[in-house]
């Protein structure tokens, strides 16, 4: 059987959350390095019509979408799920996997992290501070409505670590390691705990990505 091959660069924060998903399974895995900017180009565009990352391919089975790799791992194979039984828990999961897709991940990810992360080391330019300034106040509602979601567990819907948690903790390891993710995080010290208990497991440090 062979492994299954994710596509993407190694800091793309979707990319780390499929791979995570691998990790908690201990599912072997290759990494194909998409570098940023190239997954609008060919082979890339073949795996993923719409110029995303990541794309995924196990014994000819080919997908993309996260939430779909990351079911997919959790159903194929063996190991501790990482979907909860309880309804309710999984009806939290897929609310914070939704946050995650409509809110954290634009305003996280594509305005704040790209502008002060990637545009000066890899591309070259400014940040657009203005972008950042604009975006951080949704950063902040969806920091506030995490930590609420997650109640007094010990991870974010419940005792294990479900594909919510895998879904969040690289946004929010980026983001608290920045300057402008700095104060915000501050304010969440229930946050803070989790990403720094997120960072000890295996599957954390097995796929954490070289600093970009």
């Amino acid at each position: 059987m062979a492994h299954p091959i994710v596509y993407g660069p190694a800091g793309s924060t979707y990319v780390w959350s499929a791979r995570l998903a691998l990790a908690e399974k201990g599912v072997t895995h290759e990494l194909v390095e998409v570098p940023f900017g190239a997954h609008g180009e060919e082979p890339q565009l073949s795996r993923h019509p719409f110029a995303k990352v990541p794309a995924f391919e196990h014994d000819g089975f080919a997908l993309y979408e996260t939430q779909a790799i990351m079911r997919y791992v959790d159903e194929r194979f063996a190991g501790t799920p990482l979907q909860p039984e309880d309804v309710h828990e999984w009806s939290r999961m897929n609310q914070i996997i939704g946050i995650v897709d409509a809110y954290a991940r634009p305003c996280i990810g594509e305005a704040i992290l790209f502008n002060r992360l990637l545009v000066p080391r890899l591309l070259g330019g400014a940040p657009d501070e203005a972008a950042i300034a604009a975006a951080l106040p949704r950063a902040r509602i969806c920091l506030s409505e995490i930590d609420r979601l997650m109640q007094d567990h010990r991870f974010l819907t419940g005792s294990h670590v479900s594909l919510a948690d895998l879904m969040v903790v690289p946004l929010f390891y980026y983001f608290s390691n920045i300057p402008d993710g700095r104060a915000p995080m501050a304010e969440h010290p229930k946050l803070q705990n989790w990403v720094r208990q997120m960072e000890t497991r295996q599957s954390f440090q097995v796929t954490k990505p070289p600093p970009l």
